[in-house]
């Protein structure tokens, strides 16, 4: 069999004897464009934000030790001072190892990935601008494929709460850090609940902001549609602020760099705000939020005890449902694991759609996947041989089957928004949990954790977990799901929780 009969084979197509000579002549003048793209590259785009040559020397960096770093929150540290006079000046920052600093390593958590990026994310150099230091790159599951915290190549985040439970994950070593006072913010991905989970084990604030209002340009993703950059902080007004610097539309050079952004959309004032009356606010509180198999009733109870005490500073709750988000855990679980194995096909960045790629990224993940592929974590090999097993038992239209679910999942949620600002429910039903015994468990337990958080990753919609009580000394946290771009409404409704001191540690 020739190279073009086989080339065609794997597509189902067949390329006989006769029909070689005229793909011959095709393919001979279509390879033309691949040297002429070789032969005469342009130049490659630069970022602006957050450049080397604005912010200083990026090679200081070191490997923190355990006596500095006793939860394992911390993969590398440095000190990359902001600009002298901004609307951050002042403020400690943390980065998940799967977004870029300049001259510092990045694994996006895993022995897989060795590299170090040429160029900040744009959301590290609007940090940076801004007048936030930049403190380090921080632990989590490897290339974020967990919700626990311990599937992790460089060893398990603990909780601050308690060092013998998990930290949760998979922007695990993110909340560690905020939670411990390390740092005043960290920035998490987001795909099923890794900013929120964490947020709600360590007792911190965690916001995923509405699908595309933060620019995803020079991170390691897992699928186009889910990926989100998210903020970890201590309280809610310092949440805002953040949001406020690394939202809107990445447009840099007069090009804009990433297209899962709507056209011009741009940040807002989110904490103006966050003082102003609540007794015109209707909380909707979901029914299927609750009563989970898995759940522990006195996390349940927590949450509705403390919404009730909203209604002493006049907020009005209201019962609303929405049947599908009962399998919303199941939808990510298509959706991450086919659309993962077509990301990592692209080197963990590319997409097949307008805007910035990132060549030296997946440059990287490529060389990294062929030389050490089989360091993966139990969890991505787990979701890439189930990727696998739907496309040779044709069965890959699954993908396409859970995304028109998630429609409805979507529509659901906006139909209970018409009837309330923000919808809540418990943002994890269980406290931090201790580690797995084996790595069965470490990877079927990942279904039990994101069931109230995966729905709005694949909704697009906003979610912020605040902290609202303990159970057994251990921090609960309440999930608030607001109508897309009205992160101002979420940060009000978590501001009241943080007035009336609910679940202040």
């Amino acid at each position: 069999m020739d190279k073009y009969a086989k080339l065609a084979e794997n597509w189902g197509v067949t390329v006989d004897s006769a029909s070689r000579p005229v793909f011959e002549e095709i393919l001979s003048g279509m390879k033309k464009a691949i040297q002429d793209i070789k032969t005469e590259p342009r130049p490659e785009f630069e970022l602006l934000d957050g450049s080397p040559a604005q912010h200083g020397d990026r090679r200081d960096h070191w490997s923190p030790t355990a006596d500095s770093d006793p939860y394992n929150a911390w993969l590398q540290r440095c000190s990359i001072a902001g600009s002298a006079d901004g609307r951050l000046t002042g403020l400690k920052a943390g980065l998940k190892d799967n977004i870029a600093v300049a001259g510092v390593p990045c694994s996006a958590g895993s022995t897989v990935l060795s590299f170090t990026p040429e160029i900040d994310a744009t959301v590290a150099g609007r940090l940076l601008n801004a007048g936030a230091t930049i403190l380090g790159k921080q632990n989590m599951d490897a290339f974020a494929m967990g919700d626990a915290g311990e599937l992790q190549d460089f060893g398990m985040t603990w909780n601050p709460c308690d060092q013998s439970r998990l930290a949760g994950g998979s922007s695990s070593g993110s909340a560690a850090a905020v939670a411990a006072g390390d740092c005043d913010v960290s920035l998490g991905t987001d795909q099923a609940g890794s900013v929120r989970n964490p947020a709600a084990w360590c007792g911190i604030v965690g916001c995923k902001p509405t699908y595309g209002l933060v620019p995803y340009t020079g991170v390691f993703g897992m699928d186009f549609g889910i990926d989100h950059v998210g903020i970890l902080t201590r309280d809610v007004k310092t949440n805002a602020q953040v949001l406020e610097v690394i939202a809107g539309e990445d447009r840099q050079n007069g090009c804009r760099l990433d297209p899962r952004q709507p056209y011009q959309c741009s940040s807002q004032s989110y904490i103006e705000g966050l003082q102003d009356p609540t007794d015109e606010l209707i909380v909707g509180v979901l029914t299927e939020g609750f009563d989970w198999s898995t759940a522990d009733p006195a996390v349940e109870s927590t949450v509705r005890d403390k919404l009730a005490e909203l209604e002493t500073v006049g907020v009005t709750l209201k019962d609303v449902s929405a049947p599908t988000h009962e399998i919303a855990v199941s939808i990510i679980g298509i959706v991450a694991a086919l659309g993962a194995q077509s990301t990592y096909r692209r080197g963990g960045v590319g997409t097949t759609s307008p805007g910035w790629h990132w060549k030296a990224g997946e440059e990287a993940f490529k060389n990294g996947m062929q030389a050490r592929g089989d360091e993966l974590s139990p969890a991505v090999i787990a979701s890439l041989l189930l990727a696998e097993c739907c496309r040779i038992n044709d069965n890959e239209s699954i993908y396409a089957q859970a995304k028109n679910v998630a429609l409805s999942l979507d529509k659901e949620y906006q139909n209970c928004l018409d009837e309330c600002d923000v919808i809540a429910m418990p943002t994890v039903p269980f406290t931090a949990l201790s580690p797995a015994e084996n790595q069965v468990t470490q990877v079927n337990r990942l279904a039990r954790i994101p069931v109230n958080t995966a729905g709005c990753n694949q909704t697009g919609h906003p979610a912020l977990s605040v902290p609202c009580g303990t159970v057994d000394g251990l921090p609960v946290g309440v999930q608030l799901i607001g109508s897309k771009f009205d992160e101002e409404t979420l940060y009000r409704v978590g501001q009241a929780f943080e007035n009336q001191n609910f679940g202040r540690l």
